[in-house]
């Protein structure tokens, strides 16, 4: 067997958490769940992470008034930030958003996280949507912990 010698390379994903606020004298609640996560990457190898993955897939959950459209907008990285301000390339494709009325990350609708979206809030007041992404390490990307910030903004529409 070859003795190889690859660094691997830990990336991590970020997401803001947002405090309470009023829509249209409603609460409005977004929490960042869990963060989108890539694990050990390894040099030159991009890493795909899939909306649908429940355990790195990056999650939000919302709360807010029943029944009405909301519009969904992300600020997205182009890029993570490692030692000694090292950067690695993050992309998002065209389908790496999902809303789900139900909190379930098997029962979404894909979305371009790159466009802002307008889905309608259900009934309970409550949804979720998840979020992946490609991390695109360099051949010669230094070795260490990346990350970035991701940023859900829901607007509750008349």
């Amino acid at each position: 067997m070859k003795n190889m010698n690859r660094e691997s390379l830990v990336v991590l994903g970020v997401m803001l958490l947002a405090a309470p606020l009023l829509a249209q004298g409603k609460p409005l609640t977004v929490t960042g769940v869990r963060g989108l996560t890539f694990g050990a990457v390894l040099p030159g190898v991009p890493s795909v992470i899939l909306r649908t993955d429940p355990a790195n897939s990056g999650q939000f959950d919302i709360k807010g008034p029943k029944g009405g459209p909301v519009l969904l907008s992300f600020v997205l990285p182009l890029s993570m930030t490692g030692p000694g301000g090292a950067l690695m390339p993050i992309v998002f494709g065209a389908s790496d958003a999902g809303f789900s009325s139900t909190q379930s990350i098997g029962s979404q609708v894909g979305f371009d996280p790159k466009q802002p979206t307008t889905v309608t809030f259900p009934n309970n007041g409550s949804a979720s949507v998840f979020v992946g992404a490609t991390a695109n390490p360099a051949t010669n990307q230094r070795a260490g912990a990346y990350t970035g910030t991701i940023t859900l903004t829901v607007t509750v529409l008349p």
